[in-house]
C-alpha cells in the first residue's frame, strides 16, 4: 500500500483498471473451466449414451420379431451408417458371453489399453472416461444386458465417442479470452490515460492554483483558469475599492446544481456583464471538475478582491492612527504594549522599537494608576463596565516629566475571553496651562468687578445725591421763570419775554434730564418699586400727562387725538405709568412731524390690555428699531437734530413696562409713521427684584 500511495492519479487509474480487467478474465477463464467445459462434456456424455441406445435399437430392429441372426455384413452396414451420421462416433464393440469380441467396428488404436474412469451408472450401463497415451479422451458406454437375442450371443456393448471437440472448443475459448484480454487491456490503456488526463489536468491545475493560493500568488492563480466568465476577467483587471461596492457577482448560474435554468433578475442586475453574452453560461460544461475549477476561480478572485479590500482598509486605518494627533496605545492582557501610534510617541518620547512587544504600561503611569484604571474599567462610573470615558490621569514621559491627560479607554474581547485593552489619551498640559491662566484671569476680573462694583454703587449714590440736590432749586428756577412769562410782576418787553421763554425751555429739558437720573439711579441700585393697583387709564394716568404737556403740544401745533375708553380700569402703578406715557409722548413732541398727529389709545383685550401712542413723521428705520431701548441710546437722527435728550427715556419705559409683567414694542413705516405698543396682563405678576431675577 505504501508503494501504491507513491504513485500518481494517472498511473493508479491504470493500475486499477488494469486489476479490474484481470479479475474479469480470470472469472471468465474459470467460468470457461468450471461451467462452459463441462456443460460441453455432458453434451458429448449425452449424445454417447444416444449413440449406444440407437445401436442397441438398430440392431433390435434387423433381428426383429423372428429373432434371426444378423450377418457381419449386416452389422456392418448397419454400423457403417451410424459411423457416417455420428462425426464423433469412434469405435463400437459387440462383447459375446465370456467378454470375447464378437465383433468390432473402428480404429484399431482404441483399442489398447488404457486408465478408466467411472464418471456415471445406470441400470442399463455405466459410463466410462478412457485416457489413452496418444489420443485425447474418450467418453465410453458400457451397456450390458438387454441385449438382442441373435445367434452371435452379443451379452455387452462398448461405444466410444470422442472428447476431441470438448477440448477443441476450450482451447478456442481460452485463446478468443486471451487476445480479447490483450485487445481489451490495449483500448482500456489508451482510454484511460485519455480520461485520467481529462480528469488529472484539472486537478493538476487545482494544485498549482492551491500551491498560488498557499503563497499568496493571487494573481498567477487566477490567470490559471483558461476560460473564465466575463464578469470574472473585468475583476482581474480592477482592484477592490475600499468601502465601495463590489461589482462581484454573488454567485453564478454555471456553478448551480442545473446549469439550464436562467439567472434572476437580482443577479442580473448584480452583474455588470450579461449572462447571455457568456460563453461559459450559453455552452455549461457537466464535468463537475470543470465546474470545480471555476468555483475555485471564482474563490481567487474573491480573495483577491477581499485582499485588495483588506490592504486598502489596513493601509486606511494605519494612516488613521498614525495622523491621529492624540496617542493611541493598546498592551496585552500581560501589560506589553502592542500598539503606538505617532501621537504617543510625541507625547511620551520613546521610540516605537522601545515600546513595541517590550515595554509594559505600568512604567508609563505612576505608580498605583494602572490598578486604578483597571479597576475604574469594571465599574459603571465612567461608561460601564469594559469602557471607560474622559478619565483624569498622568503619564509618565521618557524624561521623567509627568504630563496630565485625559483617558478614554475599551476593553477588546475574542469571545469572552479579554485579549488586549486599547486606549486613547489627550494630552491636557496646554489645557491645564489655560485653566490656570482663566483662574488668574478670574480672580483679577473679579477684584475688578468688585471694584467696579463698589465705584458704580458710589457712582449711583453720587448720581441720585447731585439730581436730588438740583432738582429742588431747579424747580425753584422754573416756578419763577414760569411766573415771569406768565407776566405775573408784570408785563415784559418783546425781548425779555423771548429770554425767559429760552429760560422755561432749558430749565423744563434739566427737570426731565434730572428725573430720568433718578429712575436710573433707582432702577440700578433696584429700588423702583411697583405699587399696582386698581387704576382708571383715563382720568388717573393720560389726563394728567395731556395737561402737563398741553404747552408743548400748542407749540408743536401737534392735532391730538384720545381712543381710550373712560370705565377701563386696569392694575398697574399709576405713577410709573404716568412716567411711562409722559417718555412716550414726549418723543412723539420731539421727534415727530411738526403740526402733525399724536393719538393715544387703549383696549382690553380680554387677558391683557393694549395701549398705544401713534405719531406722524419721519418713523425709524428697521436697523434703530433693536436699538431703541437700550441704556443711553440716542439714535443718528436724534444726534444730528437740535433736540436734546439723556438717552434713557425708553429704556426706563421698558424698565416699568417690564416690572409689570408686560412688553413694549415698536412699529414704524419709515417716512411716515411710528407707533409703540405696550400689552400689560390682566393679573400683574409680583415685583421682580432685578438682582434676585
Amino acid at each position: 500500500m505504501t508503494f501504491v500511495g507513491r504513485l500518481n492519479f494517472q498511473t493508479k487509474i491504470i493500475l486499477i483498471t488494469f486489476a479490474m480487467v484481470m479479475l474479469i478474465v480470470l472469472a471468465g477463464g474459470i467460468a470457461i473451466d468450471r461451467v462452459v467445459v463441462p456443460a460441453m462434456g455432458r453434451d458429448v456424455q449425452e449424445e454417447a449414451w444416444k449413440i449406444a441406445n440407437g445401436i442397441v435399437e438398430q440392431v433390435r430392429e434387423v433381428v426383429g420379431e423372428d429373432q434371426r441372426t444378423p450377418s457381419k455384413s449386416q452389422l456392418e452396414s448397419l454400423l457403417s451408417l451410424i459411423f457416417n451420421v455420428r462425426a464423433k462416433l469412434l469405435y463400437v464393440e459387440l462383447l459375446g458371453q465370456d467378454g470375447e469380441t464378437v465383433y468390432w467396428m473402428g480404429s484399431d488404436e482404441y483399442r489398447e489399453g488404457g486408465q478408466s474412469v467411472l464418471l456415471e451408472q445406470k441400470e442399463t450401463g455405466n459410463l466410462l472416461m478412457r485416457r489413452l497415451a496418444s489420443y485425447p479422451p474418450i467418453y465410453e458406454v458400457f451397456r450390458v444386458g438387454q441385449m438382442p437375442r441373435t445367434g452371435l450371443a452379443i451379452s455387452a456393448l462398448r461405444v466410444g465417442v470422442s472428447a476431441r471437440s470438448v477440448q477443441r472448443l476450450s482451447r478456442q475459448l481460452f485463446k478468443v479470452l486471451f487476445f480479447v484480454t490483450f485487445f481489451i487491456l490495449i483500448i482500456s490503456f489508451f482510454l484511460i490515460r485519455w480520461f485520467s488526463d481529462m480528469i488529472t489536468r484539472p486537478v493538476s491545475r487545482l494544485l498549482r492554483m492551491t500551491n498560488l493560493l498557499a503563497r499568496g500568488q493571487l494573481e498567477d492563480a487566477i490567470r490559471e483558469v483558461e476560460r473564465a466568465p466575463p464578469c470574472l476577467q473585468k475583476l482581474q483587471s480592477s482592484g477592490a475599492k475600499f468601502l465601495g461596492k463590489s461589482h462581484i457577482p454573488a454567485c453564478c448560474p454555471v456553478l448551480g446544481p442545473s446549469t439550464v435554468a436562467r439567472p434572476s433578475t437580482a443577479f442580473q442586475k448584480d452583474s455588470e456583464t450579461p449572462c447571455d453574452l457568456c460563453e461559459a453560461f450559453k455552452r455549461p460544461s457537466g464535468d463537475e471538475l470543470s465546474k470545480l475549477l471555476l468555483a475555485f476561480h471564482y474563490m481567487a478572485v474573491n480573495l483577491k478582491a477581499y485582499q485588495e479590500e483588506l490592504r486598502q482598509r489596513y493601509e486606511f486605518e494605519e494612516r488613521l492612527c498614525e495622523a491621529c494627533p492624540d496617542g493611541i496605545m493598546a498592551n496585552d492582557m500581560e501589560g506589553k504594549i502592542i500598539l503606538y501610534n505617532e501621537g504617543a510617541q510625541r507625547l511620551i518620547g520613546y521610540d516605537p522599537a522601545e515600546v513595541l512587544n517590550k515595554l509594559s504600561v505600568r512604567e508609563i503611569y505612576p505608580p498605583g494608576e494602572p490598578h486604578k484604571i483597571k479597576k475604574a474599567l469594571l465599574i459603571d462610573d465612567y461608561g460601564g463596565p469594559g469602557v471607560l470615558l474622559d478619565y483624569t490621569t498622568e503619564l509618565i514621559r521618557k524624561d521623567g516629566t509627568h504630563i496630565p491627560i485625559r483617558l478614554s479607554a475599551t476593553i477588546l474581547y475574542d469571545g469572552v475571553q479579554e485579549i488586549a485593552v486599547v486606549g486613547y489619551f489627550h494630552d491636557l498640559s496646554e489645557l491645564h496651562e489655560h485653566m490656570h491662566a482663566l483662574v488668574s484671569t478670574n480672580e483679577r476680573l473679579n477684584k475688578a468687578n468688585r471694584e467696579l462694583a463698589r465705584l458704580n454703587h458710589r457712582y449711583l449714590e453720587m448720581l441720585g445725591f447731585v439730581t436730588h440736590e438740583l432738582k429742588s432749586p431747579i424747580a425753584n428756577s422754573y416756578m419763577s421763570a414760569n411766573a415771569l412769562r406768565q407776566e405775573i410782576f408784570g408785563s415784559l418787553a418783546p425781548e425779555q419775554s423771548i429770554m425767559v421763554e429760552a429760560i422755561c425751555r432749558n430749565l423744563d429739558q434739566s427737570m426731565e434730564m434730572i428725573r430720568h437720573y433718578l429712575d436710573l439711579s433707582r432702577i440700578e441700585k433696584d429700588e423702583m418699586q411697583v405699587n399696582p393697583q386698581p387704576t382708571r387709564i383715563l382720568s388717573e394716568v393720560i389726563d394728567p400727562v395731556v395737561k402737563g404737556l398741553a404747552g408743548a403740544i400748542l407749540e408743536r401745533g401737534v392735532a391730538l387725538a384720545t381712543e381710550v375708553p373712560g370705565d377701563l380700569v386696569w392694575t398697574l402703578d399709576p405713577e410709573l405709568f404716568r412716567g411711562v406715557v409722559t417718555n412716550l409722548m414726549n418723543n412723539a413732541l420731539k421727534y415727530g412731524e411738526k403740526s402733525g398727529s399724536i393719538r393715544i389709545s387703549a383696549e382690553d383685550l380680554g387677558d391683557r390690555m393694549r395701549l398705544e401712542v401713534w405719531n406722524s413723521g419721519p418713523g425709524i428705520s428697521p436697523e434703530d428699531q433693536s436699538k431703541l431701548f437700550q441704556k443711553f441710546q440716542r439714535l443718528q437722527s436724534s444726534r444730528q437734530s437740535s433736540v436734546r435728550g439723556t438717552g434713557l427715556g425708553l429704556f426706563i419705559t421698558k424698565t416699568i413696562v417690564e416690572r409689570h409683567g408686560g412688553n413694549i414694542r415698536v412699529e414704524s413705516r419709515e417716512g411716515e409713521w411710528a407707533n409703540f405698543i405696550i400689552e400689560l396682563p390682566k393679573e400683574n405678576p409680583p415685583q421682580i427684584s432685578r438682582h434676585s431675577a
